[in-house]
């Protein structure tokens, strides 16, 4: 589902010392494998040293700021950007005492954390909020082995790569990745994100775009996919 957000019109999250978060792009509203938003700083403003599970990219778009990445301090100016890998201590300040300062920063996943090195509390950034989750994202995963016919590689291929807006139209489906064996390369494996196991097992299996899913898959493959579905437990880094 496409959207335009305008953060003047989006809750906002009061995020102490001065500082003030806005959520843009969130599980909530459609995103699937990365989280942004925009944080505001009053002048002087310091927010906790912390860590992610994920890596992050930080753009001050507004005004000046101060990163410290694991006690390296580095003034920003505006459009500098930061990327910091996961589980790296790091923070944000507005260098200025008299101006604001703003930064946009993007998590790559959607199940992005935050510790905060001083007291260990521990939140999902998505579940900080309105309309996150407490839990895990939710995303069923459908994990389906698939054994290619000697030769038949290139064709199979093709074939998922024309089923692919089947998927993409289903209800309830928000990834789709295709990925090869290293070591068996007849072998591959298609992993489909599902909103609910009934999305999948009983709305698309019952579909006409599942039929036509087999139709093209069908004279290219060794036997039935083996399907498996999956949730998501830890994000680590």
């Amino acid at each position: 589902m496409s959207s335009i957000l305008r953060p003047d019109e989006l809750p906002a999250k009061d995020r102490g010392a001065g500082a003030r978060t806005v959520p843009l792009v969130t599980h909530a509203r459609g995103a699937t494998t990365f989280l942004n938003g925009i944080t505001s700083f009053e002048p002087g403003a310091v927010i906790g040293h912390h860590t992610h599970n994920v890596a992050e990219s930080v753009i001050v778009v507004q005004g000046d700021a101060v990163v410290d990445i694991d006690g390296v301090r580095t003034p920003l100016r505006t459009f500098d950007t930061t990327f910091v890998p996961a589980n790296v201590p790091h923070h944000f300040e507005n260098a200025s005492g008299t101006a604001p300062m703003k930064i946009f920063w993007t998590y790559a996943s959607v199940e992005a954390t935050r510790t905060l090195v001083e007291s260990g509390e521990h939140s999902r950034i998505d579940a900080e909020h309105p309309g996150g989750p407490a839990g895990p994202a939710g995303l069923v995963h459908e994990s389906a082995l698939i054994t290619v016919l000697p030769g038949h590689e290139e064709r199979f291929e093709a074939a998922v790569a024309e089923a692919a807006p089947l998927f993409q139209r289903a209800k309830g489906a928000r990834t789709f990745v295709l990925e090869r064996s290293h070591e068996n390369p007849r072998q591959y494996r298609l992993v489909v994100g599902w909103e609910s196991i009934d999305d999948h097992t009983s709305g698309f299996r019952s579909s006409p775009a599942f039929r036509r899913w087999r139709e093209l898959i069908g004279d290219t493959i060794a036997g039935l996919p083996e399907v498996t579905h999956f949730r998501h437990v830890l994000t680590a880094f």
